[in-house]
């Protein structure tokens, strides 16, 4: 494979790879590290794809045994973490874009209460629309299997959710964002 074709499979599907294992819980201080972890395995395993799925469930399924590998591994780093965050000044205009941020780090949150399985069907469902047929066969799992997961998913999502309140914020003169 030339340079050129590594660069493009790398650019075409960096942001799929990023968001997967990102919903599959990788702290964002590793989600460029292992990124590029997923991109290494790739081009070792290249030769051996044999299309069998589509490129998107094969990357799927590496994206996934990184990011299990680094749960495993996640004991072993002591990172702090602080809930608190520094009070700072949100200028009107910026609320839209701080309630966003604040309700996709709720649902990753949600999406951390999951099952491994239920959180699959989730992922590859309603953030990366995958078609069921994928993602039965990225999980190995029947369709009908992946519709029950998928519901269950949904449910305990919105459960979680509505425990954290997450509501828009009404801005000056425009509805619901």
């Amino acid at each position: 494979m030339s340079p050129r074709d590594i660069s493009a499979l790398v650019s075409e599907h960096a942001a799929f790879v990023w968001r997967v294992l990102l919903h599959l819980g990788v702290p964002d201080s590793q989600l460029d590290d292992l990124s590029q972890e997923v991109f290494l395995i790739v081009l070792r395993q290249l030769e051996g794809f044999e299309e069998r799925s589509s490129l998107h469930t094969w990357l799927y399924g590496i994206c996934r045994n990184v990011a299990a590998s680094a749960r495993r591994q996640r004991h072993v780093k002591h990172e702090i973490l602080s809930g608190a965050l520094p009070e700072t000044i949100v200028q009107p205009a910026q609320e839209g874009v701080v309630w966003i941020k604040q309700a996709h780090a709720r649902l990753i949150e949600a999406l951390g209460e999951l099952s491994e399985e239920k959180r699959m069907v989730f992922v590859l469902f309603e953030i990366e629309e995958l078609s069921m047929n994928e993602i039965a066969d990225a999980t190995g799992a029947t369709q009908s299997t992946c519709y029950s997961r998928l519901y269950a998913a949904r449910e305990s999502v919105a459960a979680a959710l509505r425990r954290r309140e997450i509501r828009a914020p009404k801005l000056k003169g425009q509805g619901v964002i």
